[in-house]
């Protein structure tokens, strides 16, 4: 009889233990304190890294207060612009929907590559007859703004090459896109050839880089886009790009321009808010 009620007593123990065992992992893994993925696992959370760095870094701290230059009148134009018959493709419309139809046409047909070696000559002709509809031979962001930017000053478009980069003195991987000047928004537009894509706000507007830094850094809403895609639904726009998204917000800390925009690359400086956001004449 003894042994029974010790066999059932160390039962009833076994019972308890169970039951307090489930209990504890019921608490930890609904815990706020649990996470079962990595922050970085989670968009939210990058996000969140992203836009707290850029709301402490929203005062541009420039080397100086750059006054930029665009060259229309550069003798390279007038081949470019024969070559490959950029006006027709253009087409009419304002600058934003001309520069963004050049995009379109040339986005696929450049390869990108991220360790391109910079090795040929930083102008639109030499770029296009080296990658132009050639897998083997691509090129990265640099260079593919550079065709761009080239494109839009041949057509009389204000445009300027724009290098976005992170905060982090060890992260090397910045990004480099395009702003065109629009005079029907009366403000610039970023446009980015290596993604195909621009940039809005919940009205479907186009955005600068400015606008997009400060989106970003207020938790705003704006969203890449593709070229042509449908815009009926934003948010579920946002969430497809994701990706795009958090890769540009991480670049958007510090921002430079060349003084000169013209054929090839002139020397670089770093731009202040104000006088990035202004109107180039």
């Amino acid at each position: 009889m003894m042994k029974k009620k010790i066999r059932c007593l160390g039962f009833i123990l076994l019972i308890l233990f169970l039951i307090a065992s489930i209990a504890q992992n019921i608490w930890y893994y609904s815990s706020p304190y649990f996470r079962a993925e990595s922050y970085l696992q989670s968009t939210d959370e990058i996000y969140t890294m992203e836009s707290g760095i850029l709301y402490n870094n929203l005062e541009l701290k420039a080397e100086e207060d750059i006054e930029i230059k665009y060259d229309f009148d550069n003798a390279e134009y007038s081949e470019l612009l024969e070559k490959y018959n950029i006006e027709k493709t253009a087409g009419e419309g304002s600058e934003f929907e001309r520069a963004a139809r050049l995009m379109n046409e040339y986005a696929p047909r450049l390869r990108h590559k991220s360790n391109y070696d910079n090795h040929i000559d930083m102008n639109a002709l030499a770029l296009l007859e080296y990658s132009l509809d050639n897998s083997a031979q691509g090129i990265n962001c640099r260079n593919k703004a550079q065709i761009l930017n080239e494109m839009c000053l041949a057509l009389g478009i204000y445009s300027r090459k724009v290098w976005i980069i992170p905060y982090s003195g060890y992260d090397t991987d910045c990004h480099v896109v395009n702003e065109v000047w629009d005079s029907t928004l009366n403000k610039w537009v970023m446009l980015d050839i290596t993604n195909n894509e621009y940039w809005v706000d919940e009205n479907g507007t186009p955005l600068s880089v400015m606008e997009i830094r400060e989106k970003g850094a207020m938790q705003e809403f704006c969203t890449p886009v593709y070229y042509g895609e449908n815009m009926d639904d934003l948010q579920a726009l946002k969430q497809k790009h994701m990706n795009e998204f958090l890769y540009t917000m991480k670049n958007m800390v510090y921002i430079k321009c060349c003084k000169v925009q013209t054929v090839g690359e002139t020397e670089s400086a770093s731009a202040l808010c104000d006088s990035f956001s202004a109107a180039p004449f």
